[in-house]
């Protein structure tokens, strides 16, 4: 009987330190999230462009007669 609740407190204390590892874990992946987002403001630079040549085929040339 007396074996058998040494057993519980032994895994009660692995329990409390299992819970210890995950607390330092979460808040290492936080860290990679805001890169990504700074990725997305240079794809819309590249729309602009396309824009600009446009322009040039709608200006007819002055031909002189």
């Amino acid at each position: 009987m007396i074996r058998s609740q040494e057993i519980g407190v032994r895994s009660q204390e692995s329990g409390v330190r299992s819970q210890e590892i995950i607390l330092f874990i979460l808040p290492t992946p936080y860290t990679p999230h805001p890169t990504p987002h700074t990725l997305h403001p240079t794809p819309h630079t590249l729309h602009p462009t396309p824009h600009t040549p446009h322009p040039t085929p709608h200006t007819p040339l002055p031909q002189p007669d």
